[in-house]
């Protein structure tokens, strides 16, 4: 392997050990919040708006599916952690479809409201900081080598209802910093999104 395959070796395998290492760490930390305030699964579609004051973007549906861990059900404050996997997906007003996967972990403040028990109704409410850690892009069903910066952070906020273990929530992420690498001298774009939430609650 000659020097520029490695340089190039090294540069794709960084970010992947580094995202590694934080999500064992982040694991290993939650294990004990999980085990003392509970655990569970949520999934639903996610619309998801691409802003710039010189492109315009056609709205396209994307996933959200991940785990949730905390946010203390049977307190009036918790701390609710989450591991998510996103699809965000548009198009440019040319027509090219554009599609980003991320691996999302927020840090949620959730505010619980009604029945303190796991199958009693409550509503709650969130809000906190997401980090979204790119995993793959493509435009046009190509891979880019440069397309889109590898990390992100918005301010997500919503509420939800329970009851019986089930769970419907309504989620809106706001990004703060440009995700475009290509022609960032010329156009800043940034993502948001609104999410339905369907979910399922373990313990």
């Amino acid at each position: 392997m000659d020097l520029w395959d490695q340089r190039s070796f090294q540069m794709i395998i960084r970010p992947f050990a580094r995202l590694t290492t934080f999500v064992v760490l982040m694991l290993i930390g939650s294990a004990s919040l999980a085990s003392a305030q509970g655990v569970g699964i949520k999934v639903g579609p996610t619309f998801d708006e691409f802003s710039d004051d010189v492109l315009d973007f056609d709205n396209r549906t994307g996933i959200h599916a991940g785990l949730f861990i905390g946010g203390s059900r049977d307190k009036v404050l918790g701390l609710q952690t989450e591991f998510n996997w996103l699809r965000k997906n548009t198009a440019t007003e040319a027509g090219r479809e554009i599609r980003i996967d991320y691996l999302q972990i927020p840090i949620l403040l959730r505010l619980n409201a009604g029945s303190s028990s796991a199958n009693g109704p409550a509503l709650y409410g969130i809000v906190g900081p997401a980090f979204d850690f790119k995993i793959a892009d493509e435009v046009e069903g190509l891979t880019l080598d440069d397309g889109f910066e590898g990390t992100d952070v918005s301010l997500a906020f919503g509420g939800g209802f329970e009851v019986a273990r089930i769970i419907i929530e309504g989620r809106y992420e706001k990004g703060f910093r440009r995700i475009n690498k290509n022609f960032s001298d010329l156009a800043e774009i940034k993502k948001q999104s609104f999410t339905i939430l369907f979910g399922l609650r373990f313990k």
